[in-house]
């Protein structure tokens, strides 16, 4: 089973720019470490085929920022995604933010079966327009994968909630998502939490008094022989004392080890056959430290064993 690196380098739906640059740095740590593993893989580039100025325009979608942009390069990622796709394969998705899971998990769940999603990350991402305190879409992918928020908040503009819900494809049941290490998320976001995934989300502070070990026993008896697994880590979950290059910071993170002593299993399983990696800032880093931290706690994945 070949590893297939897909870099998605667009960080537009993220709160500041510099996530598209994350994804680059991956290029530069594998050919200045020769990383024979990084390097047999076979590549994927996508970038929007539009440079337009996202960063500097004025906000046309307030409670929805640069949906104007994202919108077509989403669009493109939907056409593009089926052209990359083997069955026999396993994938790395480094993203430019975590918007993008929405179209690559839309997209999974047409082609696998028993599909069951990781997600690891400080954020419960389960916001919508109707919700969102910062309109920054990297908030929202999950709503848009199962539906579950239902909530208005704000009078959002018609037109607005049109383009937003082009792209909202419930297809994920609760059953099937499991959070960790999430800390930061809002009332409404608390109450899917509360209703759908009480049995499934385990806090960072969970993992500060229990360690990893109920995570992991938890994914086993969901995991069966024909599942799939898609773990998608996002570096914010670590506590930004020492993970500095990301954009969206939360205190009471998780440390490399706890996070590494969760992947170095999950990542060897059969049934995980894609992985991503999102919201590394080097704009925002020292040392380029938190990239070498993703890529080393990355790293057994690419060096698996076919």
């Amino acid at each position: 089973m070949a590893c297939n690196v897909v870099s998605i380098l667009c960080d537009w739906g993220a709160g500041m720019p510099g996530g598209a640059a994350g994804v680059e740095g991956w290029y530069y740590l594998g050919l200045a470490y020769k990383h024979l593993a990084w390097l047999e893989a076979k590549h994927y580039r996508i970038t929007p085929s539009l440079q337009e100025p996202a960063w500097i325009a004025p906000h046309t979608h307030v409670f929805a920022k640069r949906l104007q942009y994202w919108d077509p390069f989403a669009t493109e990622l939907e056409n593009t995604l089926p052209t990359l796709y083997n069955e026999k394969d396993r994938y790395l998705f480094l993203t430019g933010d975590h918007s993008w899971s929405a179209k690559i998990l839309t997209f999974l769940k047409e082609v696998t079966s028993d599909l069951i999603v990781v997600w690891i990350d400080a954020h419960a991402d389960f916001h919508t327009p109707g919700t969102t305190p910062s309109g920054h879409i990297h908030g929202m992918p999950l709503a848009m994968l199962t539906g579950l928020n239902s909530e208005r908040f704000h009078a959002v503009p018609t037109e607005t909630w049109k383009l937003w819900e082009k792209h909202a494809k419930p297809c994920l049941p609760p059953e099937n998502l499991f959070l960790i290490g999430v800390r930061s998320y809002e009332p409404p976001e608390d109450q899917i939490l509360q209703k759908y995934l009480s049995e499934t989300t385990f806090t960072s502070e969970f993992i500060h008094k229990n360690g990893m070990s109920p995570v992991l026993e938890a994914l086993r008896r969901r995991l069966q022989p024909h599942s799939t697994l898609y773990v998608s880590f996002d570096v914010d979950v670590w506590d930004p004392s020492f993970a500095k290059g990301t954009g969206s910071p939360a205190p009471g993170g998780l440390s490399i080890a706890a996070t590494r002593t969760l992947l170095q299993e999950l990542l060897l399983w059969p049934q995980t056959r894609f992985v991503e990696v999102t919201e590394i800032n080097p704009l925002l880093d020292q040392g380029h430290e938190t990239l070498l931290y993703a890529y080393g706690t990355i790293r057994p994945y690419l060096e698996r064993p076919e």
